[in-house]
């Protein structure tokens, strides 16, 4: 633990308590929107395989025939007013942001809209279209924004240590934050040591409802060819890894049950704007390795195949989540709020 960090961790602590004291009183307002909100969020900076279960309960929603919104922030992007996500626009992921083009994808029949602020985002999108539901990502921080259910991720990997407020760890506020939430999800725990997940249980509060799940990489996919790589396919081979995402040790960790995770692999800072020069890098480091794949995460997929020269060269792993628990609670509490 960085100790010596701990006097600015309470003061930011002190900072983001005042904002939470004065919105609980009502002292700031909140905008209502005229539909159902569900937030989908954390209380540290990333990395908790947020997007995978948003896209999960996206996917559930459509089935049932509902008509949903996702609105997220364009965190390191260009978009500066709020707008709807256009996975046809050239640079979609610089413009509008990695993960909401990701969403926007993978949910055809979803409108995910961006902007600088979540709230405004919002009644933009109620403007601009008629929906059932409103998700919003990692919306539990953004309290200007009103929402019917509070989801907060918590990743069973992460160090308990973590959970210090910044910049000591990692969490954007004090663990007691998560009394706002109505539904806690416990992710990757299938990747999590028991111990290290019963210490987190035990911290938890007993008047919340608790939700597990996994998390699994079952094939490769080509970004030009879209042949798939099936785990079998990855056995005993060599994995040249390129993600710039929260936590590369999980991606690292779920490749090399995979296959042999390459010493000369990359990871850049969560969110990176690669350029043409990474990855020139890049594709040099790997035919130095002599690595058999090159593989990415989805998310950074979408922004690496437009600079690829040979996109045939680059392989995105495909993430799935799965209930570890009770089949469906998720959707039945989702649901639970459109009634």
């Amino acid at each position: 633990m960085k100790f010596y960090l701990r006097p600015l961790s309470f003061l930011y602590d002190q900072v983001v308590g005042v904002k939470n004291n004065l919105y609980d009183k009502g002292v700031f307002g909140v905008y209502k929107a005229p539909v159902p909100v569900v937030s989908i969020g954390n209380l540290t900076v990333g990395g908790t395989g947020k997007t995978p279960i948003t896209d999960f309960c996206l996917k559930a929603l459509v089935a049932q025939g509902k008509k949903v919104a996702v609105i997220s922030r364009s965190y390191r992007a260009d978009a500066s007013s709020p707008c709807l996500v256009d996975v046809g626009h050239p640079f979609a992921a610089r413009y509008f942001g990695d993960e909401p083009v990701l969403l926007a994808q993978s949910n055809p029949g979803v409108a995910v809209y961006v902007g600088p602020s979540k709230w405004r985002t919002a009644r933009y999108a109620v403007e601009h279209g008629s929906y059932d539901l409103l998700i919003v990502d990692d919306g539990f921080q953004h309290r200007r924004l009103a929402r019917d259910l509070n989801i907060v991720i918590l990743d069973a990997t992460e160090s308990l240590a973590n959970y210090e407020v910044l910049p000591e760890g990692r969490a954007r506020e004090s663990w007691q934050g998560i009394g706002r939430a109505d539904v806690l999800i416990l992710s990757k725990c299938n990747l999590a040591p028991e111990e290290q997940l019963k210490q987190l249980e035990a911290r938890l509060p007993k008047d919340k409802e608790i939700l597990y799940f996994g998390y699994e990489i079952q094939k490769c996919r080509n970004l030009k060819t879209q042949q798939i790589l099936s785990q079998d396919d990855l056995q005993g081979k060599s994995l040249f890894l390129v993600s710039a995402i929260a936590r590369p040790d999980v991606f690292e960790k779920m490749m090399g049950e995979l296959g042999k995770v390459s010493p000369h692999s990359r990871h850049f800072r969560d969110h990176h704007q690669y350029s043409a020069d990474d990855v020139k890098d890049i594709e040099s480091q790997f035919k130095k390795s002599q690595a058999d794949y090159l593989i990415t995460t989805e998310k950074d997929a979408v922004k690496l195949r437009q600079l690829f020269n040979d996109a045939s060269l680059l392989w995105s792993a495909s993430l799935e989540v799965a209930e570890a628990g009770r089949k469906g609670r998720l959707h039945e509490i989702i649901n639970q709020v459109l009634r």
